[in-house]
């Protein structure tokens, strides 16, 4: 390893986490490379597409680390999340001019030796599909592929209401009726708010239970639900929408904020029993057209690959995918 003494530094900051977990985004496992950001289209026509999407792309010589880019105070950073069958995420980032020096591998070697010393069974973590040489720096180091999460996005210049309009008649000919969150909690108490997330909590579970993730995700518990769904800010409930059988809740999407111009869908589900009716598709153009009536420029989505039924409704409306964030494994035990 080159340069040991200027890795050093870098780990006085990992090291504080031993009894704690570093500040990660739970979606954001990188080794070397970090999931496509969805900025890279975010200003076609006019707004500077061709400069972010290469600032997105793999340099010949050098690869880029991280979507965002590091503070010049702390250009190298690894950090670690658990998981509920014990196993452990590690993220490692160095910043480009800092790369060479073995700092990402001292780094992760720091990583694997705390999760051992958690006793985790297996270390977790990601890449880029776009930026292959940091899949082969992970596979270098005992890493194995065991899914994908493929990000994508619908600009809604582009998107048509009016050729998904006989599609909503027929869902809503079959007795579903589609709310927007706002205009189900219009006029509730708190005691009738506290009553409509518990039945959305109730009604995620299943379909929660049924995304095919790569490695085992327990659901939220119903506070930590509330107090991201409700609590947090970011939910916009003019563009969430439900489909009610009566009063049971058949499927909804949840739209969240996504800087000033975008959104972005947190979860889009069916119940069991109401599959196959188009509801999903339903809930999905109604959360569309809205969005595009209220004037935001995209609406991002992200799928594990194994679930071809909502991707497949996505590519229907339009969206186009990202390169896949490759989820990567490396046996501890």
């Amino acid at each position: 390893m080159r340069d040991a003494p200027a890795v050093a530094p870098h780990f006085d900051r990992l090291l504080e986490a031993r009894e704690g977990i570093f500040a990660v985004d739970p979606g954001q496992y990188l080794f070397g490379s970090g999931q496509q950001s969805s900025r890279c289209f975010l200003a076609r026509s006019g707004l500077g597409w061709k400069g972010r999407w290469q600032e997105q792309e793999p340099n010949q010589e050098e690869d880029r680390s991280h979507e965002e880019r590091p503070d010049v105070s702390a250009p190298s950073a690894g950090g670690m999340m658990r998981h509920p069958d014990g196993a452990q995420s590690g993220n490692v980032s160095v910043a480009r001019a800092d790369r060479g020096r073995g700092i990402g591998s001292a780094l992760l070697a720091e990583i694997e030796e705390e999760a051992r010393r958690r006793q985790a069974p297996r270390l977790l973590g990601g890449a880029n599909a776009a930026h292959p040489d940091s899949l082969a720096w992970a596979e270098r180091r005992g890493f194995r592929e065991i899914g994908r999460r493929i990000e994508s996005y619908v600009e809604l210049a582009s998107f048509d209401p009016n050729a998904w309009s006989e599609k909503l008649r027929e869902v809503q000919r079959s007795g579903i009726a589609l709310r927007t969150f706002a205009e189900v909690m219009d006029g509730l108490d708190d005691a009738g708010r506290e009553s409509f997330y518990r039945a959305l909590f109730d009604a995620q579970g299943p379909m929660w239970e049924d995304i095919p993730f790569a490695t085992p995700t327990e659901p939220w518990p119903y506070e930590r639900f509330r107090q991201l769904a409700f609590g947090s800010g970011q939910l916009m409930t003019d563009t969430s929408v439900l489909a009610y059988d009566g009063e049971i809740i058949a499927g909804f999407t949840q739209t969240a904020k996504r800087q000033d111009k975008d959104a972005y869908t947190w979860m889009t589900g069916t119940g069991r029993a109401y599959r196959g009716r188009g509801i999903a598709t339903a809930v999905k153009v109604e959360a569309l057209t809205r969005a595009k009536r209220k004037g935001l420029r995209a609406m991002l989505t992200t799928n594990d690959e194994p679930n071809k039924a909502m991707r497949g409704i996505n590519a229907r409306l339009g969206y186009q995918m990202l390169p896949a964030h490759v989820q990567l494994e490396k046996k501890l035990a």
